[in-house]
């Protein structure tokens, strides 16, 4: 996949209706307390989400349509998040997060139920993107009204949804756009899909598709996007959306399926294309420990540098492992130098060299790329924005630092501490190299966090973290860490 394509792409699959995938990741389930989860109560329409297998209602009994006729009543509710195959969902939201609902308004003047799914993803990484995907599915069962079939119930509904369709392809919006009705087949007896971009400041395009099978009411929907990680914030421009081929090739997928598996349901045949594996038995989170060592080779090189900057500093050194990363630091702080008219100088210079290896052991260049990238992006990101005592200025990116380079420089006002740093960071190959320099000046007797403290200007933070950055790149491209 290319993260420079200007919207989210998706491949053509070729699907087949008696093979589901295998099973698919541990789904996220909403908790219920006493099978219900939640309650309520909106215009007389009651709404609760369900919690697998406790489920015992019953399904809506109706006539038969005579397309799809139901040699066999269903045994229990349809599981709406098995009626696609995983396959699908895992390509088209990776790593998403699935939530079912039940919607039962049979008691309602136009009794019917509901069984939902949808599966969300909305913020993930994917290079110099982060991207935005979400799939929904919502299978209605019609009953009869006022001396009308479930079927002539559910055909009317259907009629609603794509005279819908039809009106807004022909009466478009200001700043947004609805693609001409796209019948389907295969999907049911009647079924249609439809593109809609709306191109106003929040932009957002989706693909959504329609059917019937007998009493049964089937909607799909698969929204994606993606905008550049370096955006500043705030921004309302940037964005990409999914285009019309490939939302409406992946809603039209969804929605046979979808049908398909409904059809089965119906005829009490089994439909299930995803069966969710047992619950995964959760693994403490192990806090990777820092091991104290010796003064690496490559930060020799900065001490001449750092101990000008940071007067009577204490020299700490040490190496974490956590997990596919090799974490070395160098740091040299002082909270308490003497400074003029009896107050305190705070001053530190922290190193950081990260190296990156894959599962067997390797170089991992890609990981070093993607961490880096992140970096580079967050800084961007916050160029000249604030937040909660935080303040960011300009991204300075020199030519001749490694693979990628930059600086900035920021005010941290927060409870932790008072000071002006200024922020570097370097990829050189599998390695990351990151770099602090910053303090403050406060009386005597005041914590680090003093609001009346004196931060330490930009040019003078500067002009301590680019040498220090230069001498830790020239000693690791001569050393190595060790």
């Amino acid at each position: 996949m290319n993260p420079h394509n200007p919207e989210p792409p998706t491949t053509p699959v070729r699907w087949d209706t008696t093979a589901p995938s295998p099973a698919p990741r541990r789904r996220w389930l909403v908790p219920a307390v006493a099978g219900v989860t939640a309650l309520a109560a909106t215009g007389g329409v009651v709404l609760y989400m369900v919690n697998r297998p406790a489920e015992t209602r019953d399904p809506v009994s109706s006539a038969a349509s005579p397309a799809v006729p139901a040699a066999a009543s269903p045994s229990g509710p349809i599981d709406a998040c098995a009626t696609v195959d995983s396959a699908e969902t895992d390509r088209l939201v990776p790593e998403g997060k699935v939530t079912e609902a039940t919607n039962d308004r049979r008691s309602s003047e136009f009794p019917s139920v509901t069984w939902s799914c949808s599966w969300q993803n909305l913020d993930y990484s994917f290079g110099e993107y982060s991207r935005s995907r979400e799939i929904s599915v919502e299978i209605t069962q019609h009953l009869g009204h006022k001396g009308e079939t479930a079927d002539t119930v559910s055909r009317k509904q259907y009629g609603i949804d794509l005279q819908s369709s039809r009106y807004t392809a022909t009466h478009p919006l200001k700043d947004s756009y609805f693609s001409d009705v796209v019948p389907v087949t295969g999907a049911g007896d009647e079924a249609h899909s439809q593109y809609t971009w709306y191109k106003g400041k929040t932009q957002t395009a989706f693909g959504q598709g329609f059917s019937r099978v007998g009493d049964l009411t089937v909607k799909v929907k698969y929204q994606a996007g993606q905008v550049r990680k370096d955006l500043p914030l705030f921004t309302s421009t940037g964005k990409k959306s999914v285009n019309e081929e490939n939302a409406l090739r992946e809603v039209k997928l969804l929605l046979t399926q979808a049908s398909q598996s409904a059809a089965a349901w119906r005829q009490g045949r089994p439909y299930a294309r995803a069966t969710p594996p047992p619950s995964p038995t959760p693994t403490p989170t192990v806090t990777p420990t820092p091991v104290p060592i010796a003064m690496p080779k490559a930060c020799a090189a900065v001490e001449p540098i750092a101990t000008p900057l940071v007067t009577g500093a204490k020299a700490t050194f040490e190496r974490t492992q956590d997990g596919n990363k090799t974490i070395t630091v160098c740091k040299w702080n002082n909270r308490e130098i003497p400074a003029a008219k009896g107050r305190l100088g705070l001053r530190t210079v922290y190193v950081s060299i990260t190296a990156f290896t894959n599962r067997a052991g390797s170089p991992d260049f890609g990981a070093a790329k993607q961490y880096y990238i992140d970096l580079r992006a967050k800084a961007k990101q916050w160029e000249g924005s604030g937040f909660q005592g935080l303040f960011y200025y300009k991204v300075n990116e020199p030519a001749g630092w490694g693979d990628g380079g930059h600086y900035q420089y920021r005010k941290n006002r927060t409870p932790s501490a008072h000071v002006g740093v200024a922020d570097s960071a370097v990829r050189i190959g599998t390695t990351v190299i990151e770099v602090t320099y910053g303090g403050s000046e406060r009386p005597k007797n005041t914590p680090i966090n003093y609001a009346k403290s004196v931060l330490m200007p930009q040019k003078q933070a500067i002009a301590g973290v680019v040498p220090v950055t230069e001498a830790i790149v020239k000693g690791f491209k001569e050393n190595g860490v060790s």
